[in-house]
């Protein structure tokens, strides 16, 4: 640490949960596939996204931060930014797997999910990875969830797209209100303090539990379980992705003449796609598959958080209805079942969820991932879903840049968790909505299948809607 006392910012109950469920083979990494014009750059790819990060680093505060969890620390992990870091150390050049373009930057991308970030350094990477042609290359970018998560996710996005020369801008700083000096007694005094906040409002918080639950009571014809399908097994620690683009004219279509919505679009093929990897392996259960499906509650009370800003989103588990036959029928029943479970979510007005994770113990987390690493035990478990299904929000702006580079593509990417299955993430963005596959080898050998079930479905849907 440098000579000026440094100040420390404690991470929120959610994002030291990204930390604490990391084992071997489950990393807690966002990652970002992304399609760019290079023919403006004159010279090396690398050195130049090197140089355009640095001119950036001064505006994202969150690409300066360090873990820092020192022996005597009694809460959770804080976060400490330095003044200045080494970013040639974060850009990697990688070789273009064959046969290069979007199948060969997938597998890029698949090789790079299981890679852990060094908690020494800031907790972020890119990868440069040049095509066989001179004007296109593709970027990787990849985040712990524990540095991008709210605000902090469009602070950087934002930053990172932001064209010009940002050099001159003036450096943006950690707001010193929420952040403490990074010394043994500070540090003491503001876990204690945290603690002692938790343990006051805890009646509260029960009592709302209680409230919720009996509301839930309520409202239990809209609970689904899960079934247990090759999908819900250990992570191998091989990986394979795939992405996707799909028109927003076309989804757009089929929304208004159904009249539901691009969300419910991509549930519905999700699950077609999902059923028939199921159905080709012999391996399809008789009940429908569920999703879980990260969503945000603006509206929710964060008045009582133990930590400001670490945001409202939820999970929602929507029933995926793929005991349906019929397409159409399949998306109507989908579409009902996701408004439903949004409405009673809204209905209850908190986010239980991120606030009992400010009381998640962080060594008793960790030992349970890898306990069920260790022996194995995501096959035997009851999963609340079958795939991690998200439509993110998306850039809507004209001829979008990342790194001063016409962006033509973007697919974020998100990680895989022991038995919930493959993840699949969309963007909205340059008229298209942009979609990655993650899955383990153990899910299907080929995210592809996954991405063609996707498209299959959706042109199914569209000449229907026609």
């Amino acid at each position: 640490m440098s000579t000026a006392m440094p100040r420390a910012e404690r991470v929120s109950g959610m994002d030291a949960w990204q930390l604490y469920q990391e084992t071997g083979l489950q990393v807690g990494n966002g990652m970002s596939l992304i399609l760019v014009d290079r023919s403006s750059v004159i010279g090396n790819l690398r050195d130049y996204v090197v140089s355009a990060l640095d001119n950036r680093m001064h505006l994202m505060p969150a690409y300066r931060k360090v873990l820092y969890d020192p022996w005597f620390n009694l809460d959770r992990p804080m976060l400490v930014a330095r003044p200045q870091i080494d970013v040639s150390a974060h850009v990697t050049a990688l070789p273009m797997p064959a046969p290069g373009g979007a199948v060969g930057a997938a597998k890029a991308l698949a090789a790079v999910r299981a890679m852990h970030l060094d908690r020494r350094e800031p907790l972020w990477h890119m990868y440069v990875l040049e095509d066989n042609d001179t004007d296109h290359a593709y970027l990787i970018s990849v985040v712990h969830h524990l540095l991008v998560d709210g605000d902090s996710a469009i602070e950087v996005t934002g930053c990172l797209m932001t064209p010009g020369d940002l050099s001159t801008r003036p450096a943006m700083a950690v707001p010193e209100s929420s952040t403490f000096p990074a010394r043994p007694a500070a540090i003491a005094r503001d876990a204690a303090a945290r603690k002692a906040r938790r343990l006051r409002r805890l009646p509260r918080l029960v009592a709302t539990s209680a409230r919720v639950l009996r509301g839930k009571w309520a409202a239990r014809h809209l609970d689904v379980k899960a079934p247990r399908t090759a999908l819900n097994c250990s992570l191998s620690g091989t990986s394979t992705a795939a992405v996707a683009v799909l028109p927003l004219a076309d989804l757009q279509t089929v929304a208004q003449r159904f009249s539901v919505t691009i969300n419910h679009i991509l549930l519905s093929c999700v699950g077609a796609a999902l059923d028939g990897v199921l159905h080709r392996q012999g391996r399809r259960p008789q009940q429908p598959l569920v999703a879980a499906v990260p969503y945000a509650m603006r509206a929710a009370d964060t008045s009582d958080y133990v930590t400001d800003g670490i945001g409202t989103t939820t999970v929602l588990r929507v029933n995926l209805n793929t005991t349906v036959a019929d397409p159409v029928r399949r998306l109507l029943a989908v579409a009902e079942h996701a408004r439903a479970v949004k409405t009673v979510q809204e209905q209850r007005g908190v986010n239980l969820f991120r606030q009992w994770n400010e009381y998640a113990p962080g060594r008793a987390v960790n030992l349970l991932f890898r306990t069920i690493e260790r022996f194995g035990l995501a096959e035997r478990i009851s999963w609340p879903c079958n795939v991690i299904v998200s439509n993110a929000s998306g850039i809507a702006v004209d001829d979008p840049v990342f790194l001063n580079l016409p962006a033509l593509r973007f697919h974020p990417a998100g990680p895989l968790y022991h038995g919930m299955g493959p993840s699949v993430i969309a963007m909205s963005w340059n008229n298209n909505l942009c979609l990655s596959v993650t899955a383990d080898s153990r899910h299907v050998s080929d995210a592809a299948a996954i991405t063609e079930g996707i498209e299959s479905e959706l042109a199914t849907l569209l000449a229907a809607a026609r």
